[in-house]
C-alpha cells in the first residue's frame, strides 16, 4: 500500500521528483538513499540521461548543504585533536571525498559535514564529491538499464 503511493507519487512528479528526493537523501539529518529509486525510474523507461542529471544535481545540492552545516557546526564545537584530522585531510582530504562519494550506501553525508566541519577549500571539495557522485550514478543507473535489458531477453 505504502510502497504504491510512493511510486505514483514518483510517476506523478517525474524527474523533478527523484532531484528533490536525492536532495532531501543528501542531507545529513535525513536519512535516505535516492539510489534506491534509480530502478523503479528504470522500469518506468525513464531518459537516463535526465535520471543522471536530476539524481547528481539533488545530491550535489544537498552535500553542499552538508559542507556548510559542517562549517557552522565547527564554530560550536570545540576544536580538539584538529591539527591530526587537518594533516589528514590535507594528504589524502580530495582522494577520500571522491571515493566516499563513489561508494553506493556509505553514509558520504558524515564525511561530508566533518569535511566542512574542516573547512577544505570548497571548490576542491566541490569537484572531488560532484565527480564521485555522478560516477556513482552514472553506473548504478546504466547498470540497471543493462541489467533489466538482460532480464528482458532472458
Amino acid at each position: 500500500m505504502v510502497l504504491g503511493a510512493i511510486a505514483a507519487a514518483l510517476i506523478e512528479y517525474g524527474i523533478a521528483g527523484l532531484a528533490f528526493s536525492s536532495f532531501l537523501s543528501s542531507l545529513v539529518f535525513i536519512p535516505g538513499y535516492a539510489s534506491f529509486l534509480i530502478p523503479l525510474f528504470v522500469g518506468l523507461h525513464a531518459n537516463p540521461w535526465q535520471m543522471l542529471f536530476a539524481i547528481s544535481i539533488g545530491a550535489i545540492a544537498g552535500e553542499a548543504v552538508n559542507y556548510y552545516l559542517g562549517i557552522v557546526g565547527s564554530k560550536y564545537i570545540l576544536h580538539i585533536e584538529l591539527k591530526k584530522a587537518k594533516k589528514w585531510l590535507s594528504r589524502w582530504g580530495e582522494m577520500s571525498v571522491f571515493i566516499v562519494n563513489l561508494i553506493p550506501l556509505f553514509p558520504a553525508d558524515v564525511v561530508n559535514t566533518l569535511i566542512g566541519f574542516l573547512k577544505m577549500d570548497f571548490k576542491t571539495y566541490m569537484i572531488s564529491m560532484s565527480l564521485g557522485k555522478i560516477i556513482q550514478y552514472s553506473l548504478l543507473i546504466f547498470g540497471a538499464e543493462l541489467l533489466f535489458k538482460v532480464v528482458s531477453i532472458i
